[in-house]
């Protein structure tokens, strides 16, 4: 007997395959027939021409190998409902081990005559097309679905599960955190905190394992017998090792849309798949989950994850975080590598490049370093004049940023939020030019597509920005520069001055108002081996006015 469900799980309707196995059965016993083997496939596909059928194929084994004399189907579409042809095709196999095909709710199919085999190819023709009207409708079904950014498939991220709801004339699945997990939803909270304060996502996996917080796929939900099967036969080793918490664990989950609120599409990056945000036709994002951090906030923990600049980031380990190093703010201007931090024999702390291979290595004194940038910085604040046009835009333009890292201004909320759409449209414009470029988008369909979906990011993006110019005007007049700012006293850098009550964080969120970065140069002169001052060395790289800002943008943009 063979039974087939193309649901996922088995329910106590008619067409359950209980349900056909115990017609099956019933008819096997009403004419005096052993049942032998019985075969169920339960979420198979009997019209999807790639969908494997486990049972299905055990079930041709078994003719094969003469073990059945008649195979009992409630249906004909159990079988097959790819047509016609693919049921003959199985019905001569059968045939050639003379085997004997039997339909519960079908008693009239009988291939041994001509008539027989016209009924039975129309039967066939029928289920297909049955399938092929109920695949139309579940494609529609599923484009209405994506429209409002309910889900359709796969399964729940972690610290979150689907519940039904209505949004429109549709019922559709949407996200809430966990409640029957509220442990789930607290790790995802912790994980998002911990990485918005700069700790890597290595970080955070080596800690959750430290504290023995079971990993995701440890949880009820995932742990299936069938998926820890899989996961057994994926191991080189043969030793039974324990599911645990990875830095593309913890990435996967704070990167998910739906962490947020916003519904989510994957899309192929490279060669990987990767959770995007969906957006209707205008490029605004779908919002019909509840998510576990508020919206802005996700938008904020994906900025900070992608900036190439983190004032606040921690360095791993025990490592003490440092003014200069840490956080991709200073290179080397022989390899353009990070600076990290050393120290030499005499104990001496020094910042260094953290690949010196081919140039002997660089190495520059923390202390003097430090002492040189801070000044620099307090020296051009302290000479600043506000009746200079240049000076006074290049204030503004400080104080302005300022007001975005503290939130001073009541409109600085929504430029936030604001700004923060705008990063990720832009983010995704590039990554879509960069798909394109690679060769990812061929033939008209998907250039198409492709076209489109960059309008739809574009006339996003020009909306964010026309919003954000006008937030903009509204902040400049009440946007000031600290007053402290213009007292650092005889000393700026002091233990009693303004930069020595700071915390290293304060710092560096100081020098980011100023400074894009620095770079340092060889501590010797190639031709005369003499060595080279400080001031000499260090390069400072002065933020540039807003409409500069804008135009490197553009010009970073139209070369991807």
């Amino acid at each position: 007997m063979y039974a087939r469900q193309s649901k996922a799980r088995p329910d106590s309707s008619e067409a359950s395959p209980e349900a056909q196995l115990a017609a099956g059965g019933a008819l096997a016993a009403s004419r005096g027939w052993e049942v032998v083997h019985t075969f169920k496939d339960v979420g198979r596909s009997g019209w999807d021409p790639n969908a494997v059928r486990p049972a299905f194929e055990d079930l041709m084994s078994a003719v094969r190998a003469g073990e059945v004399d008649v195979v009992v189907v409630n249906e004909l579409s159990r079988l097959t409902r790819k047509g016609a042809h693919d049921a003959l095709e199985i019905d001569k196999e059968f045939k050639k081990y003379g085997v004997r095909f039997v339909s519960v709710l079908e008693p009239f199919l009988d291939t041994s005559n001509p008539i027989g085999v016209a009924i039975f190819a129309l039967i066939a023709a029928l289920a297909k097309q049955d399938s092929d009207i109920k695949a139309e409708r579940l494609r529609g079904a599923k484009d209405e679905i994506k429209a409002v950014g309910g889900r359709h498939s796969s399964s729940a991220p972690y610290g979150m599960r689907a519940v039904r709801e209505k949004i429109g004339n549709l019922v559709v699945s949407v996200l809430e955190p966990d409640a029957d997990n509220p442990e789930h939803v607290k790790n995802v909270e912790r994980m998002a905190k911990m990485s918005l304060e700069g700790i890597a996502d290595n970080k955070i996996a080596t800690t959750f394992e430290a504290e023995g917080i079971p990993a995701p796929g440890e949880a009820e939900r995932r742990a299936t017998k069938k998926r820890m099967e899989s996961i057994k036969k994926r191991r080189v080793s043969e030793e039974d090792s324990p599911i645990r918490w990875r830095s593309q664990t913890v990435r996967w989950i704070l990167n998910h849309p739906a962490i947020g609120g916003f519904a989510s599409e994957r899309v192929k990056r490279g060669k990987a798949y990767v959770n995007v945000i969906a957006r209707n036709e205008a490029g605004a994002p779908l919002t019909p989950h509840r998510g576990i951090v508020a919206g802005v906030k996700w938008l904020e923990l994906q900025e900070k994850r992608s900036k190439r600049s983190k004032s606040n980031r921690q360095p791993g380990g025990e490592a003490t975080p440092t003014l200069l190093s840490g956080w991709r703010f200073s290179t080397c201007g022989i390899c353009t590598g990070s600076l990290g931090q050393s120290k030499n024999n005499g104990g001496q702390d020094y910042y260094m490049c953290a690949n010196p291979k081919g140039h002997g290595g660089l190495s520059i004194k923390r202390k003097d370093a430090d002492d040189f940038v801070a000044r620099s910085v307090w020296a051009r604040l302290d000479a600043a004049d506000v009746d200079n046009d240049d000076d006074r835009e290049w204030l503004a333009a400080a104080a302005l940023r300022f007001a975005q890292q503290k939130d001073l201004a009541e409109v600085q909320e929504e430029r936030r939020e604001t700004l923060a759409h705008l990063e990720h449209v832009r983010q995704s414009i590039a990554e879509l030019q960069m798909d394109r470029k690679a060769g990812l988008y061929r033939g008209r369909e998907e250039l198409a597509t492709w076209r489109a979906t960059m309008e739809q990011y574009r006339a996003y993006e020009d909306g964010c920005e026309a919003r954000i110019s006008k937030l903009d005007e509204e902040t400049k007049t009440a946007v000031q520069i600290p007053s402290e700012w213009y007292e650092p006293g005889e000393d700026p850098l002091g233990p009693r001055s303004t930069w020595g009550g700071w915390t290293v964080y304060e710092r560096r969120e100081f020098l980011d108002l100023f400074l894009s970065g620095i770079s340092v140069g060889p501590g010797r002169d190639p031709d005369t081996k003499k060595y080279v001052p400080v001031e000499e060395r260090v390069t400072l790289d002065w933020r540039p006015l807003p409409t500069d800002e804008q135009a490197e943008d553009e010009e970073v943009l139209a070369a991807l």
